[in-house]
């Protein structure tokens, strides 16, 4: 089956390159209109190429300008998780027809469904955390948004600031037309004007999946704004601190949500030091501090740390639970289809047993309908000291 999108997206990937757009199909006139969710979501599309990592070769890639109609035949969706939109393809080709840029047609391929940015307000999200989310690419009109240079670190980073729904964010940016033009002039990107993003969640890194801004997609010429302000007679006014503090730190005095404060404590259980969460949450250090103190009613009981450590260890035991009953369903089957009973190597030997109907003692049912004989064949046994766990079905 042939798909055909409009690219909204071709950015750096690894090596490669990540093409993603929004679907289109054909009406009995032979023109295009957006495939939908039920929801009235657009349906986007990430081809996906046969490289480990999914990337399309950057000589392909480059071939692909945003708003161009791409087709890709044979495609076959393959989902991973959030990354719902992944598909597979024979072959990929750009010479399907070019929407212009415009207003209207952005306008009718934002995401109009979700208010947060991939669940919350943080720069990436747990791995462990991605079963949550059914879309892992939106496209956005902020309400402001300027481009910047990360130098607080080794290598500098080019990054977006923007704001959404009130909340405020902060990402990498891997669309490479854009970083081309931003590198010659960053002046003018401090703030823009009249701009769409597309937003896009990585593959796992360490643990995260981090969002990013994959396409910076501009409807009015870049021009540089100033960032202080006048009042009418001309002169220039110093900024307050509030307001110095939101530049340096997008999200200061934003309400903390609950899906904030969630990942905070999870972070914090992690390690982080609260410079990293200050990073994490675009607020200064004070605010982590206070925020953690009140989380924790001033003062953290003892059963607190054990119970972090205790969630943490019962998540991963039922990760491997799982894992391991897959594998074990993947041997049945394997041994099945090679007719073999037993297997073996240097580290294990692997006995197969065909299904068969074994007898199964009812101890309640026996109790019950024995209370005589129970009573007395029952001997005392003393038993040490023990805790017994339950998941509380809230945290189920």
């Amino acid at each position: 089956m042939d798909k055909y999108f409009i690219c909204l997206a071709n950015s750096y990937k690894h090596g490669g390159r990540c093409l993603a757009g929004i679907e289109i199909a054909f009406n009995a006139d032979g023109k295009h209109y957006i495939m939908r969710h039920d929801d009235g979501r657009p349906i986007w599309v990430r081809p996906i190429s046969n490289q480990p990592d999914g990337s399309i070769p950057t000589a392909i890639a480059q071939q692909i300008k945003l708003f161009d109609v791409v087709k890709m035949t044979d495609a076959v969706p393959c989902p991973d998780k959030a990354h719902v939109e992944d598909t597979k393809y024979a072959t990929l080709d750009c010479n399907q027809g070019h929407y212009t840029l415009s207003d209207a047609l952005l306008k009718l391929c934002i995401d109009s469904k979700h208010q947060n940015v991939f669940y919350f307000r943080g720069k990436a999200i747990p791995a462990k955390m991605v079963d949550r989310l059914d879309y892992s690419l939106m496209l956005i009109k902020p309400e402001e948004a300027h481009a910047y240079i990360d130098e607080d670190r080794e290598k500098s980073k080019y990054r977006m600031k923007f704001t959404y729904y009130g909340s405020h964010y902060d990402f990498p940016i891997t669309d490479p037309v854009f970083l081309e033009a931003f590198k010659k002039e960053p002046e003018l990107y401090a703030n823009l004007q009249g701009v769409y993003l597309t937003l896009s969640l990585g593959l796992e890194f360490e643990g995260f999946h981090f969002k990013l801004v994959a396409a910076v997609i501009l409807t009015e010429e870049p021009k540089i704004v100033s960032s202080v302000a006048s009042d009418t007679s001309g002169e220039v006014e110093e900024l307050s601190y509030m307001e110095k503090q939101k530049l340096r730190y997008p999200n200061a005095y934003a309400k903390w949500s609950e899906e904030d404060d969630a990942l905070l404590m999870e972070l914090q259980a992690q390690g982080l030091t609260v410079g990293e969460l200050a990073r994490e949450f675009n607020r200064n250090m004070g605010a982590i501090q206070s925020r953690l103190k009140k989380l924790k009613n001033e003062e953290e009981s003892w059963f607190e740390v054990y119970e972090q450590q205790l969630a943490r260890l019962i998540e991963q035991k039922k990760d491997i639970e799982t894992q391991i009953e897959e594998l074990r369903r993947n041997l049945v089957e394997q041994m099945e289809l090679h007719g073999e009973e037993k297997v073996s190597s240097e580290r294990f030997i692997v006995t197969y047993q065909p299904p068969r109907t074994v007898m199964q003692f009812d101890g309640k049912a026996f109790r019950e309908e024995n209370q005589a004989l129970y009573e007395r064949y029952c001997k005392p046994k003393k038993r040490e000291a023990m805790i017994v766990v339950r998941r509380n079905k809230a945290d189920e």
